[in-house]
């Protein structure tokens, strides 16, 4: 797999980093008071998804040259783990004997499993002798919640301008030698609605399929975020008991059919042996259903399909599974993107074809390409075809099933440019015609001085 945008380019320094720069600022003096060995109350970090919470928190540990101690929510956080674990990290410092930065990741994520985990948490940030942040996206929906807002220093993030966001979009684009739109880059940054991790992963996920166009944006639609995604994905395959994933599911706002993607791609990723056949048999059953669904119009068995292919699934583990294995983007999707540019052109050379042949591009796509290939197998037809409708080296490999960097490709485009060239220059007249129209220009120019 590629390595992903949201690494790749993640902020070097302060000046990098996009959006809340009072934030940021504020941040920096706080890491540098526990630099000068000035204790500080904790930070809290909060805000909508994709912001920069986490990457911030990140970004200044490096620049302080500070260890990090992480305990995210892909890892069971309760009492126990926390104390034993996060809680010796938090009063030790690291092998260097720089501070460690001891992060909490997304707090308000802690699930029913987690038990004692809120406390344990709370207690570690009053001893602290390390400095810590904590990040959520809402830090007033869990009532748990309430005593980190007085024992941290809360900090809101803002969604971050999307101009701001098509900005460094542009340059990250530019810098991967990737074609796009203006108008395209700067649709996806306000789609966004702020949040510039999953316009990253966008953009990555766009510029795979070719040229970043409005078209191409299409394929967006109807995806969610990958972020919320993951999340969705951890309780299916982590959650403890069939309400916790039933309410996961129904909170995640997905269309079955692309959750259905998602756990179809990751079953075999996620379990092993017996319990990957146990998954798909679940999965396959919710299929099923939804077959009975578009045949008898009966939607009552959705509360099936949607049980089947989400608890159905998690539920058919026969063990747990502690690892942290990262979950796959459906392949399907990713053969859909990268197909994106391949389907435009094909649709914009048959309008170009049916333009000439009095004809619908649906029709020259469904009758007239495979009868085209086998016509223009020949050298001499398919220069003179590509003269005609003045086919782009592209256009040439579609028809030739071949790649546009091939050498034959580009011969016959070459010829095909000569040719055409050649028919619009103007026709040469013959010297003596030459001279009977220059002496008949002449005549008429001397009856127009007598009118």
């Amino acid at each position: 797999m590629p390595e992903l945008w949201t690494e790749k380019f993640f902020p070097a320094t302060l000046e990098e980093f996009i959006g809340n720069s009072e934030i940021v600022s504020e941040a920096e003096k706080w890491a540098s008071a526990w630099k000068q060995g000035k204790k500080q109350k904790p930070l809290l970090l909060w805000g909508y998804p994709g912001v920069g919470k986490t990457c911030l928190a990140l970004l200044i540990a490096k620049l302080k040259n500070w260890g990090v101690f992480e305990l995210n929510s892909s890892a069971f956080r309760n009492k126990d783990i926390i104390e034993r674990v996060a809680g010796a990290a938090a009063m030790n410092a690291s092998f260097s004997g720089e501070k460690r930065l001891i992060l909490f990741d997304e707090v308000d994520g802690l699930s029913s499993s987690d038990r004692g985990g809120a406390g344990a948490m709370l207690s570690i940030i009053k001893e602290t002798q390390n400095p810590v942040i904590l990040t959520a996206n809402d830090i007033y929906s869990d009532k748990r919640l309430a005593p980190f807002r007085v024992a941290a220093t809360p900090l809101e993030f803002k969604k971050i301008n999307y101009l701001s966001i098509a900005k460094r979009l542009r340059e990250i684009l530019q810098l991967e030698g990737a074609e796009f739109e203006e108008e395209a880059v700067k649709q996806l940054a306000k789609s966004s609605e702020g949040d510039f991790r999953s316009a990253l992963l966008d953009a990555q996920f766009l510029s795979v399929g070719g040229k970043i166009t409005l078209p191409s944006l299409d394929a967006l639609g109807g995806r969610e975020r990958q972020e919320k995604i993951f999340k969705v994905l951890f309780k299916i395959f982590k959650g403890k008991d069939f309400e916790e994933i039933r309410k996961s599911r129904f909170a995640a706002e997905v269309s079955d059919d692309l959750l259905s993607a998602w756990i179809e791609e990751n079953i075999a990723r996620q379990f092993t042996g017996n319990d990957v056949a146990a998954a798909f048999d679940a999965l396959s059953r919710a299929d099923i259903f939804e077959g009975r669904i578009m045949r008898r119009q009966h939607y009552g068995f959705k509360r099936y399909s949607s049980d089947l292919m989400s608890a159905g699934v998690g539920l058919s583990r026969t063990k747990e599974y502690h690892s942290f294995t990262p979950f796959q983007f459906p392949t399907i999707l990713s053969m859909l993107s990268r197909s994106i540019a391949l389907r435009a052109m094909k649709k914009e050379l048959a309008k170009k074809i049916g333009k000439q042949t009095h004809s619908s591009s649906r029709e020259v796509m469904a009758y007239d390409f495979p009868f085209f290939r086998q016509v223009l197998e020949d050298k001499e037809k398919m220069v003179e075809f590509a003269a005609q409708f003045e086919l782009d080296e592209n256009e040439i490999a579609f028809m030739l099933n071949s790649k546009p960097e091939t050498k034959k490709v580009q011969s016959l485009l070459l010829e095909a440019q000569q040719l055409r060239a050649k028919e619009l220059a103007p026709k040469k007249v013959p010297p003596a015609v030459a001279s009977k129209q220059s002496g008949e220009a002449g005549k008429d120019s001397r009856q127009a001085r007598l009118f």
